[in-house]
């Protein structure tokens, strides 16, 4: 598991994405039981992954974007029909969700979400 200190460290600091991203990071930590974290890339691309049951299990990731904003992947999702949470661009083994501000992030929608991805990931 990754420390606080380093997952904080995968953002510029004092920015509004790594706020976006504390907040993700809590809420992701609360819904998932044995959630275990890594993070990947060097100076330029960090990327924060979580994963069950093994680091190749991944369940969802958190990255800092262009223009202070925060970026949430998730795996085992290939639409969603949300008012209120969108996909942005196409990834091949994720999908993202840009977030430009910490009032974008609402729990329950993020929950929402997790929820999905919890019942789709086949560990």
């Amino acid at each position: 598991m990754a420390s606080l200190k380093d997952f904080k460290k995968t953002f510029v600091e004092h920015s509004e994405a790594q706020q976006m991203g504390l907040k993700l990071r809590a809420i992701l930590m609360d819904f998932f039981e044995d959630l275990e974290e890594t993070i990947h890339g060097g100076k330029k691309v960090k990327l924060t992954l979580y994963s069950r049951n093994g680091p190749n299990n991944v369940l969802c990731g958190i990255q800092q974007s262009a223009n202070d904003t925060c970026m949430l992947y998730v795996h085992h999702i290939e639409s969603i029909n949300h008012e209120r949470l969108k996909f942005s661009g196409k990834g091949k083994h994720a999908k993202r969700i840009k977030f430009e501000s910490v009032a974008d992030i609402l729990e329950d929608d993020i929950n929402w979400l997790l929820k999905q991805v919890n019942e789709n990931a086949p560990y």
